[in-house]
């Protein structure tokens, strides 16, 4: 009966590990071999000779009376200088020299003193003075419209009686959209008590204000709900 092909695997994987276990005992053989030969090697080697030039000193006692004594040397005397001969005789006679007078200094030319004049400075013109503008005739607001208009419904603050879309209106013309400098004029009127002084205030504070136009009369027609 013929083998099948799982049969023929399973020899050839039951021959190959058998091979594995050959090889690791051959390699485990070879190991120890190698081993025992590295021993071998190391003991044959003799121990390394001291060099011929390093001596020990360490059993030998050396004292410094076994030293040779030396004999001890003695100072050379200098030898002596030769005598200078003097290089002038004693029976020179010497003659004196001639007498220097004192010459008469002369006092220096007195040289005359230079004067520089210094220009006197230009007198400053004064600054140009801008001309001073008139001042603008305040406006006649006895007998404005928002003066005479009834105001509605009276009220304790001012912002109240101000709509949403008034008051977008106010900040954007009046104010120029400067939101910070409308509440501020608000709170101002708002401590005001009768209207002429909130009209003076207006009148001062925003010069160029209409006060015949429409959106200004909306503003007055505001403060009049709370200043009558």
């Amino acid at each position: 009966m013929e083998k099948n092909s799982t049969e023929i695997l399973r020899e050839i994987e039951a021959a190959i590990a058998s091979l594995k276990d050959q090889i690791r005992g051959l390699e485990d053989q070879l190991a120890a071999y190698q081993r025992l030969a590295a021993e071998e090697e190391a003991a044959a080697e003799p121990a390394p000779e001291p060099a011929p030039d390093e001596v020990d000193f360490t059993d030998m006692e050396i004292g410094v009376a076994d030293l040779p004594e030396e004999p001890a040397s003695q100072p050379e005397e200098p030898a002596p200088l030769p005598e200078e001969p003097d290089l002038v005789p004693e029976d020179l006679p010497v003659e004196p020299g001639p007498v220097v007078e004192d010459l008469p200094v002369e006092p220096a030319p007195e040289q005359p003193v230079r004067v520089f004049e210094v220009p006197a400075p230009d007198p400053e013109e004064p600054a140009p003075v801008p001309p001073v503008k008139p001042a603008a005739p305040k406006p006649d607001t006895e007998r404005m419209a928002w003066r005479l208009d009834k105001p509605g419904v009276a009220v304790k603050n001012i912002r109240s009686g101000i709509s949403l879309y008034d008051r977008a209106l106010f900040i954007g013309t009046l104010f120029k959209e400067d939101y910070a400098l409308y509440d501020q004029t608000i709170g101002t009127l708002n401590a005001m008590g009768t209207l002429d002084e909130a009209v003076d205030y207006l009148v001062e504070t925003f010069p160029d204000w209409n006060f015949k136009s429409d959106i200004v009369y909306n503003f007055m027609m505001a403060i009049r709900k709370k200043l009558g």
